[in-house]
């Protein structure tokens, strides 16, 4: 009995152990996902305001931190702006030196602008999105650099510049305007060499000559292509003469891009002066106090004259008679002939016949001659003869009734 009642105590111990256990086990799984939900929250509350700084930061130095918090119905209008700029699919310009090309391009942007209501301080920004290759290179050397208006006039005016007809011998004359392209290819010059004149007492002619000196040991000889050179050496590493020597033109700009801009920059640079006719001097021994460049006007532009050849000499083809057929007799027609003489048969088929003419003698010995017959003539009566009123039963001269006369015309003759 006492091991009995030992044996229930255990069990009841064990049972209450049990519960306990799940009790607690129960309260720590809920414990457990109220500290998880909170983990969560606080990861959803770090990972929005880290977001937040992010996008102000990027804000801040987009706009050079001018605007410290922008204002709600602004970011509005910037983000419909720029979904109706890109839904309407605009074109991209790659810096093809074509006129079509650019001028198409031109107006497509416009064209958007307009019907999408893209406010003026967006403009630029927009379309610098759709420069691509060699465009998008030159807009973030010294392209947006040069822009002193943040205009649409103004950025339009760079890229006709830039990659408008040049005014060489053959090339889109009918395009060419010698004053409008002379100014602008002065000015593209101009910007180029206070680019370049960053650095003081360095001319752009001895920045390059320099900047080559530095690059030559590092170039592989055996690769033609600059944008290859450029791969070889940033793998190879940048030498700490050409870091020193190369400026950062833009902060979105890659190295790579950088070193094959400034590998042919000495190509540009001289192809420019070429354009421009600006002899640079040479430098003098001290290096300082450098004479500016001088101009040189260019002469007059003379159109060439225009050659329209002749056209060619084509003699008339002879004449070549054709061949001559005999000629089918045919035979006469009398329905033919009688139509080419006049004669209409519908018309004669309608017209009404003449009445017969009864002649009377009164006279019986001046029978010698008989007058002639006139038409619708029917026979002769004697004085003693009767006349009978029905025109269908008067005798003809062979004693026959005529059935087809409709009426009768009696004519009295006289003896003398």
């Amino acid at each position: 009995m006492h091991n009995d009642m030992f044996c229930v105590a255990d069990v009841t111990v064990v049972l209450a152990e049990r519960k306990l256990t799940s009790y607690v086990y129960a309260v720590g799984f809920r414990n457990v996902m109220k500290n998880v939900m909170k983990l969560e929250n606080a990861i959803d509350a770090y990972y929005v305001s880290s977001l937040a700084a992010t996008r102000d930061t990027r804000w801040r130095a987009w706009t050079g931190g001018l605007y410290a918090v922008m204002d709600p119905a602004l970011v509005e209008e910037n983000r419909r702006s720029t979904t109706s700029f890109f839904e309407s699919q605009p074109l991209f310009f790659d810096g093809t030196r074509r006129t079509v090309s650019l001028s198409v391009w031109l107006y497509d942007t416009e064209l958007i602008f307009r019907t999408s209501h893209i406010v003026e301080r967006l403009q630029v920004s927009l379309a610098s999105r759709c420069l691509v290759a060699d465009a998008r290179l030159w807009w973030m050397t010294w392209g947006e650099r040069a822009l002193s208006e943040r205009t649409w006039a103004h950025f339009r005016t760079l890229v006709i510049a830039r990659y408008g007809p040049v005014p060489e011998e053959g090339v889109d004359e009918p395009y060419r305007d010698p004053e409008i392209y002379r100014d602008m290819y002065h000015e593209r010059y101009y910007v180029f060499v206070a680019d370049w004149h960053a650095y003081p007492q360095e001319s752009m002619g001895h920045y390059c000559r320099r900047f080559q000196e530095a690059m030559l040991p590092h170039i592989p000889q055996d690769i033609p292509s600059p944008g290859m050179q450029a791969l070889v050496i940033l793998r190879n590493g940048l030498p700490l003469p050409i870091r020193q020597l190369t400026p950062m033109p833009a902060a979105d700009m890659t190295v790579g891009h950088m070193i094959e801009y400034i590998l042919g920059a000495e190509v540009i640079v001289h192809a420019m002066q070429a354009d421009a006719h600006v002899v640079e001097p040479e430098a003098p021994a001290g290096g300082i106090g450098e004479p500016e460049p001088v101009y040189e006007p260019e002469p007059a532009y003379e159109p060439k004259p225009v050659y329209e050849p002749e056209p060619a000499y084509e003699p008339e083809p002879e004449y070549e008679p054709g061949p001559v057929y005999p000629e089918d007799p045919m035979p006469a027609d009398p329905v033919q002939e009688a139509e080419d003489d006049g004669y209409d048969a519908d018309e004669d088929m309608d017209a009404p016949e003449d009445p017969p003419v009864i002649v009377i003698s009164s006279d019986d010995e001046d029978e010698e001659e008989e007058p002639e017959h006139e038409p619708g003539f029917v026979g002769w009566l004697d004085e003693g003869d009767d006349f009978e009123e029905d025109p269908e039963e008067i005798p003809d001269d062979d004693g026959d009734v005529d059935s087809d006369v409709s009426a009768v015309t009696v004519v009295e003759l006289d003896s003398g």
